[in-house]
């Protein structure tokens, strides 16, 4: 592979997959309402920014220490791409061809979370019921709304890739090379005096 960025995203893209798979499966065959928890969401996502951090962090190694924004983002969009892919390929063999009944406790717990936010929003009633009428009609399991959760994950966890290239970044990508070669010039220079 010619580019060592990428090389850095498929092996961390390849960690995050294996912890998607190792995560899906034991939630599913202990308690599948856990899909359906916050908390679990939240301890996902601080286990996608620790190994996004080592995945920007290993390739600003890879390229001697000074990396630009792109060459930060760009190995940490790949690890999103390849974890979040394997994620929901994970989740709909286990939903779909495992058992495909757990579709619906999931979807009756998601409805029960929904009600009770709806109720603790203050909204009026007619409005509570319009929206229940709407959430009832969507099954997060069809393949309209696989591919809408999958592109928002990949949205949702590429915010997070730039704001960590933003952190690990620099180097600019607007550096004049011939101001790099001049610097570079200069260093020599000194040295040899």
């Amino acid at each position: 592979m010619k580019n060592p960025l990428n090389k850095v995203g498929i092996i961390f893209g390849i960690v995050l997959a294996i912890y998607y798979i190792l995560f899906n499966c034991t939630l599913f065959f202990t308690d599948q309402t856990l899909f359906a928890n916050k908390f679990v969401g939240f301890f996902n996502m601080a286990i996608i920014i620790i190994i996004g951090v080592l995945c920007v962090f290993t390739a600003k190694r890879k390229m001697g220490g000074y990396v630009t924004f792109r060459e930060a983002f760009t190995p940490f969009l790949v690890m999103i791409v390849i974890g979040v892919t394997v994620n929901y390929l994970m989740y709909n063999i286990l939903f779909n061809l495992v058992d495909p009944s757990a579709k619906e406790l999931i979807n009756k717990v998601l409805y029960d979370m929904l009600v009770e936010t709806l109720n603790n929003s203050g909204l009026p009633q007619e409005q509570i019921t319009e929206q229940l009428t709407k959430a009832k009609a969507i099954s997060q399991f069809e393949p309209k709304s696989q591919l809408f959760m999958w592109a928002g994950s990949i949205l949702r966890n590429s915010i997070l890739g730039l704001l960590l290239a933003a952190i690990f970044k620099n180097k600019s990508e607007f550096t004049d090379t011939n101001n790099e070669e001049a610097q570079q010039a200069s260093t020599a220079t000194d040295q040899n005096s």
